[in-house]
């Protein structure tokens, strides 16, 4: 008589959803840990680009408080990455509503594009944000508190630049996206943002 144990009985049984969950393919909404990732990502992203347009932008480097404002959205992009990495992990592993365009193929192929976008513009923020925080010795002065001076200004460093300009364009991606939510609910009302909501998830073929 083969007995397993409760704890192998429930992984072999997960595994065995997850596979059936991506066989299938489609899902009426999306899982509900994507969902808060979503979430908490759309919170995090947004508050760490107006801190750094409204705030970080316009206090000069000599202001004192300016290490505790670099620790805080330095800390938050560490943060952001990490959630975008378990998202992704989560969005390959689970079955998932096709991409929602305006109506026709070519722009559910342009918001499916869309969301690699928001991946690659997330990861090259934080790229350029380490660049600039390696070039600048951030990590002693900001972490390890050394008692160096910042620079008197980050403008001197390409990454620096770069990393405005990618936060420009991701503001830019956000808002389109905010946009075409906001076209699906109340003009077309197609029910497309119940999708990223929880509760009476079905996966196709249920």
């Amino acid at each position: 008589m083969n007995v397993h144990a409760p704890s192998t009985v429930l992984a072999d049984h997960g595994r065995r959803a997850h596979g059936v969950e991506r066989r299938r393919g489609r899902a009426s909404k999306y899982h509900p840990a994507l969902v808060l990732l979503h979430w908490l990502l759309a919170w995090f992203i947004i508050a760490s680009l107006l801190f750094g347009f409204f705030v970080l932008r316009v206090v000069p480097n000599t202001d004192a408080r300016k290490i505790d404002m670099l620790e805080w959205h330095m800390g938050l992009g560490v943060a952001i990455l990490a959630a975008m990495l378990l998202r992704l992990v989560v969005r390959w592993r689970t079955a998932r509503p096709a991409p929602a365009g305006l109506g026709t193929p070519a722009s559910a192929r342009a918001a499916g594009r869309a969301h690699v976008a928001f991946y690659v513009l997330v990861a090259c923020m934080v790229a350029t944000g380490y660049a600039t925080g390696l070039l600048a010795h951030l990590n002693d002065i900001v972490f390890a508190r050394n008692g160096a001076p910042l620079p008197p200004s980050f403008d001197a460093y390409p990454t620096f630049r770069l990393h405005g300009w990618i936060a420009a364009s991701l503001a830019v991606l956000i808002t389109l996206h905010v946009l075409g939510a906001l076209w699906h609910g109340l003009v077309r009302r197609d029910g497309v943002m119940r999708r990223m909501g929880w509760g009476g998830r079905r996966i196709e073929g249920d």
